[in-house]
């Protein structure tokens, strides 16, 4: 699914390039506790481009769940997203949108969120409200995102369902969700999250709970719906391998911050920063079924006591006295459309 990388887009007078959907820029969020304000994501970057895949790839902790809620505004009331910040998301109808500033209960962000925006989530029985049908659930999405009637909105749900592959469609529309299978939820809802037809879409593990050969199933299948629909997709994971299936590019996040970015072929080939070949040495291969499989040494730190400088320093076997424990490492151009944002290249 990887794709020839271009030039550059020229950059528009309101500041997204032409083949851009999504550009975050200098993403701040905190959380207010007891201990103080918290920092789950501290400066990120990643853009994501019109019919594209980005992949966002880390450990469990990372500030890649907080990155994608930030976007749909869905965060607790504890949250705060730095005013500063940047989240310019182009409309359906073209127009360029900042969504920092729109508030979590707004009309606005309403019809942004399902309608222009769409997510799935990891556990779909946390998403889908016990006492309704699916059907009602799907129904009542349709009909706030599309000026369709009740009858015409039951047909795009038939319809929807079936292109996910559920079977007899005019049954499991009637369903609960508990009366499913995990495969079959998860289906459903790709096909609720799908049927308003949003330009983009958040999946956020959405195969983490099902197993193998149902995630290739599910894989399968949003990859044939986004070529169908021409969707773009930002893809939440923390495998590696599942993101070299799926994703044109990668965005390697790490205590809240975008260490390394780039096309999937040629950053999975020839990874530069120690934490995206870390985690690359940890995938198991069939050609090398002998090799023993290489952890990233350590723990990730708790964003209570986030490391002066790279927030990697602490598990790097790579890191430089004197500058790594010191400063944070600005991003650095390493050809191919890449950026890495470490001491080890660059000047000096």
């Amino acid at each position: 699914m990887n794709r020839v990388v271009t030039a550059e887009a020229p950059i528009r007078a309101d500041g997204l390039a032409e083949d851009v959907l999504l550009e975050v820029r200098d993403l701040h969020v905190a959380f207010r506790s007891d201990e103080g304000m918290v920092a789950a994501v501290d400066g990120a970057d990643f853009r994501v481009k019109r019919g594209g895949t980005l992949g966002i790839v880390g450990e469990s902790g990372s500030g890649k769940s907080v990155s994608t809620k930030a976007l749909m505004k869905l965060l607790p009331e504890t949250a705060v997203i730095d005013p500063a910040s940047k989240m310019l998301f182009r409309m359906a109808d073209g127009r360029v949108v900042d969504i920092v500033p729109i508030g979590p209960s707004s009309a606005e962000i309403r019809g942004i969120r399902g309608g222009q925006i769409a997510m799935i989530f990891q556990e779909p029985m946390a998403s889908f409200s016990p006492v309704w049908t699916v059907g009602n659930q799907m129904i009542e999405a349709i009909r706030l995102h599309r000026a369709v009637g009740q009858t015409e909105a039951y047909d795009i749900a038939i319809d929807m369902l079936d292109r996910v592959g559920l079977s007899n469609p005019r049954l499991r529309i009637g369903q609960y969700p508990h009366e499913m299978s995990g495969g079959m939820r998860q289906r459903a809802m790709i096909a609720l999250a799908l049927s308003t037809n949003p330009p983009l879409l958040v999946a956020d593990e959405p195969t983490t709970a099902l197993d193998v050969t149902i995630q290739a199933q599910i894989l399968d299948l949003m990859q044939g719906l986004q070529k169908d629909l021409g969707m773009s997709v930002i893809f939440i994971t923390h495998d590696m391998g599942v993101i070299a299936q799926v994703a044109d590019e990668i965005a390697v996040m790490y205590l809240g911050r975008i260490v390394e970015t780039g096309p999937t072929a040629t950053l999975i080939d020839d990874a530069k920063h120690p934490y995206t070949r870390g985690l690359l040495k940890a995938i198991p291969r069939l050609d090398t079924l002998e090799r023993r499989l290489t952890p990233v040494g350590g723990d990730i730190p708790s964003p209570l006591e986030r490391p002066i400088g790279c927030p990697f320093h602490t598990r790097c076997e790579e890191r430089i006295a004197g500058r790594c424990d010191v400063a944070a490492p600005p991003p650095t151009a390493v050809g191919d459309g890449r950026t890495v944002h470490c001491f080890l290249y660059g000047e000096g």
